[in-house]
């Protein structure tokens, strides 16, 4: 394990500094030449940039229809493909190669793991039967980490209203969806989520706030 490799670097080098340090004839001694050694290697070792996660296709997620999701934060061009790692009734986590996680109810944001603030719970109820009867006004409280690690609770009034038909792009296939706009407010912030739902009604994209801190996240079932 890489964790009993760095331990053990870590050690020699202390007991090879110790053995080192009475001065510049020890320069030459075998104890110096294992400490450059150990640190060349260590060097080495962090400079190795992480390899990079796997691109999902259309074929692949063709092949395996609802085993993927793709995330991406707002204005960026990258994203990661998510798997699922855990049911729980209606609720859904899913996580990426580097152990980001989201957990959705329905297709909206309810926890994420991983971020800087961290979204710790949301109450969706209200907004999914809002977005069932094609629009109305709902309730939602969310728990998120503020800039000092702190959850703080945010009690908002939402506003849920069709925006029209879209076709939206999903990994290169275009699907007809219905466009809703959730404008969210409170005393302390205001936001809006936007999900665009297929024929099925199931959301197929979405635009959703995790934290002040953290912002917007798109989310792409392809």
């Amino acid at each position: 394990m890489s964790f009993g490799k760095i331990s053990l670097s870590a050690a020699l080098i202390a007991a090879t500094f110790g053995i080192t340090s009475c001065g510049s004839l020890n320069e030459q001694s075998p104890a110096a030449g294992i400490s450059r050694m150990v640190k060349a290697r260590i060097a080495a070792r962090s400079e190795t940039p992480a390899p990079a996660a796997p691109v999902l296709t259309r074929q692949a997620a063709d092949a395996s229809p609802g085993a993927f999701i793709l995330l991406s934060r707002a204005g960026t061009t990258s994203q990661a493909s998510m798997v699922v790692a855990g049911v729980n009734g209606n609720k859904v986590t899913w996580m990426s190669a580097d152990q980001v996680s989201i957990t959705l109810d329905n297709g909206l944001l309810v926890a994420t793991r991983g971020f800087v603030q961290d979204l710790m719970a949301s109450d969706n109820t209200q907004v999914i039967n809002a977005l069932v009867a094609s629009g109305g006004t709902a309730n939602r409280t969310i728990e998120y980490l503020d800039g000092l690690d702190q959850i703080s609770p945010e009690l908002l009034q939402c506003r849920i209203a069709s925006g029209g038909i879209e076709n939206i792009e999903t990994l290169g296939k275009i699907v007809k969806t219905e466009r809703f706009d959730e404008d969210c407010t409170s005393q302390k912030m205001r936001f809006t989520n936007i999900y665009w739902i297929n024929d099925d009604g199931a959301i197929v994209k979405s635009r959703q706030l995790v934290s002040p801190g953290v912002g917007y996240v798109e989310l792409i079932r392809p």
